[in-house]
């Protein structure tokens, strides 16, 4: 009896891990198959806006027109994160004059050319630091219209670009985890910065400060495995922390603006879980961490300083 004890036990073992192993090679298809997607899309918006520059005799579909310069306006001008404060919203119609039902690469860069300038008029004209553009909605109707007419109608929307305490992350915003990385996703430069520092700069300019000051300061640690979440929209992890078990596919994680503005979001949850008794949150700290342990385990590791919070009293 205690033998079939052992082997049924066993064979429990055996059936759990075969799941799980299951579950992360289908998680990881997933993950591997929308990053193709991703990097396909951009490759092919990045493309467009290269023909765009020679002007040349080729030309495109309405709908097809419509999809690439919807999606390059996007790329380069919007957030697509939808977090705003004071968000509203504007329009502007440019008309055109062209033959038949395509758009020639030279009306296409004209296009451009304009709603690129129109909506830096657009947010020049906010006087707001943190103003950004959300989203970008473009159509291009030419039915119903006079012969040759073709209507080009934008509406945007746009605020105040922030994430709870903090100004969001724009849509350029792409990071290596670490490591002094620099831009990823179709994005080069950032210097020797990454992923981690930018939160922690983040995390260091809050929109709003308390008028006081802190004594007796000290810190505790967090990290994504005290936080589980499967609402994070990352493709790497189910963390309100970045943690990222890689096992061995060789994945360097690459965090676009939804997710970092996703980590920002979920600050002020992990500075109350982690706040001692009767102390105040004084600022935060992120550091990248690294363990090459055969599983590869790449992740964020917060600091978060506490104190004795006084308020600021005029010396009469």
């Amino acid at each position: 009896m205690q033998t079939l004890k052992l082997l049924t036990l066993a064979f429990l073992m055996v059936s759990i891990l075969m799941t799980g192993c299951k579950k992360d090679e289908t998680q990881y298809q997933q993950e591997k198959s929308d990053a193709i997607k991703s990097k396909k899309t951009t490759e092919q918006l990045l493309a467009f806006r290269e023909k765009l520059k020679l002007k040349n005799g080729a030309s495109l579909p309405i709908d097809s027109a419509n999809w690439y310069l919807e999606g390059l306006l996007n790329y380069e001008q919007a957030n697509n994160n939808h977090q705003f404060d004071g968000l509203q919203f504007f329009y502007d119609t440019l008309l055109m004059y062209t033959s038949g039902s395509e758009l020639t690469m030279t009306e296409l860069n004209e296009a451009h050319s304009y709603f690129t300038n129109k909506l830096t008029e657009i947010a020049q004209a906010q006087n707001i630091t943190d103003f950004a553009f959300d989203a970008v909605d473009l159509s291009i109707i030419t039915s119903g219209l006079k012969n040759g007419e073709t209507q080009l109608i934008m509406v945007v929307g746009g605020g105040s670009n922030t994430v709870g305490y903090y100004t969001a992350f724009g849509p350029t915003d792409y990071w290596i985890w670490g490591m002094q990385g620099g831009k990823c996703g179709g994005f080069t430069g950032g210097g020797l910065s990454d992923a981690a520092q930018e939160l922690n700069y983040k995390f260091g300019h809050p929109l709003a400060v308390p008028a006081g000051y802190l004594t007796g300061l000290f810190y505790v640690f967090a990290d994504g495995t005290e936080f589980p979440d499967v609402a994070n929209p990352g493709p790497y992890c189910d963390y309100k922390i970045f943690y990222f078990n890689a096992g061995n596919t060789g994945i360097w994680p690459c965090l676009d603006p939804i997710e970092l503005n996703y980590y920002l979001s979920k600050m002020p949850e992990i500075i109350a879980a982690k706040k001692p008794a009767g102390k105040t949150f004084a600022y935060a700290n992120a550091y990248s961490r690294f363990y090459p342990n055969g599983n590869n385990v790449y992740y964020h590791e917060y600091r978060l300083w506490y104190g004795d919070f006084t308020i600021n009293d005029p010396i009469d």
